[in-house]
């Protein structure tokens, strides 16, 4: 019995996790990537959107409890956090981070985080 789990992309412009005592991996296909909303309690996300672009600026709104969320971005993108933070952390683990400063492509996460991680990567 194969118990492997099947990960099928998403294209959609916009995403939306709620997960609970749970971990979701998610990878996002589109063109036109406009944000979307994460909630993790006790749980971990991943979402890879390095095959993703977008236009302007995409907010992520993020709420956490005892979660972790893993962002995988594009190079291009410039990546902004408002997020409000108790005894959490945010590590930007990109390389070559400070190139894409000027960058017109702005990935906004904002929200809160208790007792929380974020990670971001690129896909070097």
């Amino acid at each position: 019995m194969n118990l492997q789990s099947t990960i099928i992309p998403d294209t959609e412009d916009q995403i939306v996790i709620n997960s609970i005592f749970s971990s979701i991996d998610k990878p996002v296909i589109t063109k036109d990537f406009k944000g979307g909303k994460i909630s993790n309690m006790f749980a971990s996300a991943e979402l890879d959107l390095s095959n993703a672009d977008l236009s302007g600026t995409a907010i992520l709104t993020i709420s956490q409890l005892f979660g972790e969320l893993t962002l995988t971005v594009p190079t291009d993108w410039h990546v902004e956090t408002d997020v409000s933070q108790f005894f959490a952390i945010i590590e930007d683990y990109r390389e070559n981070k400070y190139n894409a400063k000027n960058s017109d492509k702005v990935l906004l996460i904002k929200g809160s985080s208790v007792f929380a991680n974020i990670e971001i990567h690129n896909n070097v």
